[in-house]
């Protein structure tokens, strides 16, 4: 079977952000390759962000790629496309998934290999299209939860988008329960592989759906979690906002600096506790508003 592969360089420091938004524009897995691919032209390092595809990709890839790295400030890249019999590229990343602490509790380990130093391990095996956890939004993300969870006594959280089940698996391991609505039927089978696999099955349950779920009725969280596209942030805002309890906190991600007043002006009423940034991304941690007496 063929598959193709549409390969750009791009200056480490943004690699991340320049693949989740071709992510969103082409509604494809993009991988980051760095580490042992790591290039350096002239004084800068440059990432390999790699795009790969089971058909020949759209004939204006050029363009939508230009347009993603413009948003980002930088010039259009030189593009090769490769097309292969091979399919080995899809267990590739592998080669780059190292285990990596993620806040002051928590670390991420591939399951062939220890977990680094940290009180909390998740053993995460991504596949082709759900990420390892090393990403700048979910080390963020991470961070804010596990210090807003600090000494809390048990709680449930809801964890919007769970994508591998990170998030909803590290607060398992903290002592808390998790329910994790996700959209995609193969990531949420990769996220019940993880659940599994870190032995928190009975603390972690995964639906598919996203914030409205009918099955979770009128449930309201004292915790709520997204880290999803600043797109789909401002879309869904009206169901994530509702399943916030009075008072409740609500921690969102997935967003480049400028996008971050759109975000917030779509949960009107939640007031801004604490604003933190990894790389381009920002981290928001809002408050929900207080039940009406």
């Amino acid at each position: 079977m063929s598959w193709w592969s549409v390969r750009f360089e791009v200056p480490a420091a943004l690699a991340d952000a320049a693949a989740w938004l071709l992510a969103e524009e082409l509604d494809v897995p993009v991988e980051v390759r760095d580490g042992s691919t790591m290039a350096r032209h002239g004084a800068a390092e440059s990432c390999a962000v790699v795009v790969g595809l089971p058909q020949a990709p759209p004939a204006d890839i050029d363009r939508q790629i230009a347009g993603c790295l413009a948003r980002l400030g930088l010039p259009p890249a030189d593009v090769a496309t490769r097309r292969s019999e091979d399919e080995s590229w899809k267990d590739g990343w592998k080669a780059f998934f190292r285990g990596a602490p993620l806040s002051t509790r928590v670390a991420v380990h591939p399951p062939w290999e220890s977990p680094p130093d940290r009180p909390v391990a998740v053993a995460i095996d991504p596949g082709l299209a759900f990420g390892t956890g090393t990403h700048e939004t979910t080390r963020g993300v991470m961070a804010a939860l596990d210090e807003w969870l600090g000494d809390r006594p048990p709680l449930e959280l809801l964890d919007v988008g769970c994508g591998s089940g990170i998030l909803s698996i590290a607060a398992a391991k903290l002592g808390h329960r998790a329910i994790g609505v996700e959209i995609d039927d193969v990531a949420l089978v990769n996220a019940r592989e993880n659940v599994a696999r870190n032995g928190v099955a009975e603390r972690v349950a995964l639906h598919h759906g996203s914030a409205d779920l009918p099955a979770l009725g009128a449930r309201r969280f004292p915790l709520v979690v997204a880290n999803i596209l600043a797109v789909i942030l401002v879309e869904i805002a009206p169901a994530i906002a509702a399943r916030c309890a009075p008072g409740g906190a609500l921690i969102l991600s997935g967003m480049l600096v400028d996008q971050v007043d759109r975000v917030r002006a779509a949960y009107p009423g939640f007031t801004t506790e604490a604003q933190t940034q990894e790389g381009p991304w920002v981290i928001l941690r809002l408050r929900a508003p207080e039940a009406a007496r």
